[in-house]
């Protein structure tokens, strides 16, 4: 569904195996995802996590943000975040 080079300096995200009922949020968790790979996140362990592996299956819908290392790690590298 997209490719991120760890520490790269862009990514690629394609719609074609997504939901067609929610394809729009799965696409943001997606990119969210690769960008993540280009800050130099690897995957993340936790199943909600946008970090996530998802092993060639579309999990997106299970996936609801950032987890705490995650965003830590991000917010490290100027990512900003809103509470809302």
């Amino acid at each position: 569904m997209g490719l991120g080079f760890v520490n790269g300096n862009s990514c690629v995200a394609s719609s074609f195996r997504l939901a067609s009922n929610n394809r729009i949020e799965q696409l943001l968790k997606l990119v969210l995802h690769e960008m993540g790979h280009t800050e130099s996140l690897r995957h993340c362990e936790l199943r909600t996590c946008f970090m996530r592996d998802c092993g060639g299956k579309n999990h997106w819908d299970e996936v609801t943000g950032f987890c705490k290392n995650c965003k830590g790690f991000l917010t490290k590298n100027a990512w900003s975040f809103s509470n809302n």
